[in-house]
Formats: structure tokens, C-alpha cells, sequence
């Protein structure tokens, strides 16, 4: 169980989000394999893939855990992507501090959040552990 201590004294949590976000965004169709997942968290050096259908609609994230999670199921079967997902897509304005990206994070219970421009658009990424490295800084 965990128990939340407010935290809106802690240096920097007027960042924008945009600060600490990353640019580059990981997605694979939900058609790809497992395999193809691994592959793409180990190329890319990232522990989540974004996994979107065929019309770019995001299903979800799937995670380093959630591989783990299936890993006695045959990881070359096509369309097992989808059932790999972990975690809802969560979002936060790229307008938003690191204070609303942390309200996201706690509130919705995922590990990582898309930074998303007015129209929609992903402009980054933010995992938890980029939070959590900028406020040990």
C-alpha cells in the first residue's frame, strides 16, 4: 500500500513537462508479435512500447512487466501484441508542470504518460523514472 505525501514544496515541480519528456515515442501495430516488442524495448533502450490498431487508435502501453508477465506463451505469434497490453493510454497537456504529471501518474496508476500538443498530437513521452531522476538531481 502505498500513501501519498503532497509533495507541492519540492523544488521544481513548475517544470514544464515538455523539460523532461522525451521526443522520441515507441509505437508497434497491435499485430506485432511479442517478440517484436522485446526487440524494439531492447533496440530502442526503452521499457515500454506504445501499441496502436490498425486506424492509429492507442490501445496501451505494453511494458517490460508486461513481457514478463507472458513469458511462457509463444512469443512469435502474430496479433499477441494486443494482449500484452499493461497499462491505458494516459496523456497530459504539453503545456502541463511536473506537479500535473505527477497527479497523472498517481492517479492513473501507469508508467508512462504521452505529452500531447493541443491537436492531439504525441509530442514526447515521460516515464516515471524520468520524474523520479529529476527530482533526485
Amino acid at each position: 500500500m502505498f500513501t501519498t505525501v503532497p509533495m507541492k514544496s519540492a523544488p521544481g515541480l513548475d517544470t514544464p513537462v515538455t523539460e523532461v519528456m522525451h521526443r522520441g515515442l515507441v509505437t508497434l501495430p497491435a499485430s506485432a508479435t511479442l517478440a517484436d516488442a522485446a526487440v524494439a524495448m531492447r533496440d530502442n533502450g526503452v521499457h515500454a512500447v506504445l501499441v496502436e490498431d490498425a486506424a492509429a487508435t492507442r490501445l496501451g502501453w505494453v511494458t517490460s512487466r508486461g513481457i514478463l508477465h507472458n513469458h511462457a506463451r509463444d512469443w512469435t505469434v502474430a496479433d499477441s501484441l494486443s494482449a500484452a497490453v499493461t497499462e491505458a493510454p494516459a496523456d497530459v497537456a504539453v503545456t502541463a508542470t511536473l506537479a500535473e504529471a505527477i497527479d497523472v501518474f498517481v492517479g492513473s496508476g501507469v508508467s508512462h504518460i504521452l505529452v500531447t500538443a493541443e491537436d492531439g498530437a504525441v509530442a514526447g513521452v515521460i516515464a516515471e523514472s524520468d520524474l523520479v531522476a529529476f527530482l533526485a538531481r
